[in-house]
């Protein structure tokens, strides 16, 4: 008999909780910490909460997407995998992902969809932590590479270096939180 995944196996996974989409009410019901991550009450959420409510919840650039996504997987069937930002402010901006499948009945038509939802926010912090480092690195060579292409008197491979280190401080400014941002944390 198998035995059921012990909670901290989920949690360690990412997993925030399961979603069931009725397609044909338009109801998504949610459970563990998902709705709150979504700033939903949660049991409110359990007996399910209107897709417009869901959508509500969902970051303004991924708004239409999510909706349009959610529409085309609920009339066709099939596997689900959609990522999307929420714009809660308690919990603040997180990276969630709801996998899934949509089932249809026995004549063909849809049933309903079920599946997990993940929290991919540290996983994502923590590849732009990775980003940063390398250039970081990048950083530190192409300025011993200016250093070296000085000391060989070598105009055409100091300008090369040069346009490098520009590029590579652009890079690098993309880490640089906006002012807007600070406020935020």
């Amino acid at each position: 008999m198998d035995k059921p995944i012990p909670q901290s196996v989920l949690k360690a996974s990412g997993v925030v909780g399961t979603w069931v989409h009725d397609h044909w009410a338009g109801r998504l019901s949610l459970s563990g910490s998902f709705p709150r991550l979504l700033g939903l009450d949660p049991v409110m959420a359990a007996r399910g909460v209107p897709l417009a409510a869901f959508l509500d919840r969902t970051h303004p650039d991924d708004r239409i997407r999510m909706e349009n996504y959610l529409y085309a997987v609920g009339a066709m069937g099939g596997p689900v995998e959609a990522e999307f930002r929420t714009c809660d402010s308690l919990s603040g901006i997180r990276t969630l992902v709801m996998r899934g499948r949509i089932e249809r009945d026995p004549t063909g038509s849809v049933a309903q969809g079920c599946g997990i939802a993940i929290d991919r926010t540290d996983e994502q912090v923590a590849g732009l932590a990775q980003a940063e480092l390398i250039m970081n690195r990048m950083a530190e060579h192409v300025i011993a590479l200016r250093g070296l292409a000085q000391t060989l008197r070598r105009p055409v491979l100091i300008e090369r270096v040069e346009q490098l280190m520009v590029a590579v401080g652009f890079e690098l400014a993309r880490f640089v939180p906006e002012p807007e941002d600070e406020l935020l944390h």
